[in-house]
């Protein structure tokens, strides 16, 4: 459980470090997101668990994506 909550942290300063390069509402939804697999990690079964992280990592390949692009638009 505590590799998971990590995971989401690590996610949730990506999203913070980079928050300029994203439009408003994607940058509420994906907080809104990482709120959600927070919670939901507090209470999650080892089953659950590697759900969320699945989806955390997800996420983080979408944030990847479009931090990748917007960069590589500016260049």
């Amino acid at each position: 459980m505590h590799n998971l909550k990590n995971q989401i942290q690590e996610l949730e300063e990506l999203l913070d470090l980079n928050h300029g390069q994203l439009d408003t509402e994607v940058r509420a939804a994906m907080k809104l997101k990482i709120a959600e697999l927070k919670r939901q990690a507090d209470h999650a079964d080892a089953a659950n668990q590697r759900r969320i992280a699945a989806e955390a990592l997800r996420l983080l390949s979408s944030l990847l994506s479009v931090i990748t692009n917007v960069m590589t638009l500016l260049k």
